[in-house]
């Protein structure tokens, strides 16, 4: 993940202290990896307060409890699948400043429909096996084409784009351990 918090200090601005909003926290990694930022981490679960965070909020990412055009930077680490993507992808726009950066890493996506339906079906059977499958539910994986249309329609220009059978993939043979997918969007200047 040092390529998210990589990605955050070169964006930075070096005129104040950007604040980064960690959505979907879980153990609030970004808290301890983006330094040049302050942190507040929001999760649906309750999770333990991360002192490197300036703040832990219990909160849907759906609706984040901040005002509008609060935050620099959102970063979705394995998160960005729990909710339908425009409701993300709308508050996610809701709570970034013109020209804010959102990340998300490790979320799965898949290159067309078809292939996200078979990730559906399958993931509905393993939560049945295991007695659970209820949390099927919870699960949205992620179209490639309905990514780039809803990131659109949010008001995201998209700065990168890479997951499993994309051709702009490439960049993962440098890294150690390269995350499943990776998407950088910068918000646009016209609010809405």
């Amino acid at each position: 993940m040092s390529d998210v918090a990589d990605i955050f200090e070169r964006a930075a601005s070096r005129e104040a202290r950007p604040v980064i909003g960690d959505v979907g926290s879980g153990g609030g990694w970004a808290a301890r990896r983006i330094r040049a930022a302050d942190v507040l981490a929001f999760d649906l679960l309750d999770v333990r307060p991360n002192p490197a965070a300036a703040l832990t909020i219990r909160a849907d990412m759906r609706r984040l409890p901040v005002r509008s055009a609060t935050f620099d930077g959102v970063v979705y680490a394995a998160s960005l699948h729990y909710v339908p993507l425009a409701e993300a992808l709308a508050e996610a726009a809701r709570v970034l400043r013109p020209h804010g950066l959102l990340v998300a890493v490790d979320s799965p996506i898949y290159e067309d429909a078809r292939a996200q339906a078979g990730a559906i079906e399958r993931t509905a059977r393993y939560y049945a096996n295991a007695g659970y499958p209820d949390l099927a539910a919870h699960y949205h994986p992620i179209d490639a084409r309905h990514l780039r249309s809803a990131l659109a329609d949010s008001g995201f220009d998209i700065a990168r784009l890479a997951y499993h059978g994309s051709t702009s993939s490439s960049w993962r043979r440098f890294l150690p351990r390269a995350p499943s997918s990776m998407v950088v969007a910068r918000r646009s200047a016209a609010t809405g």
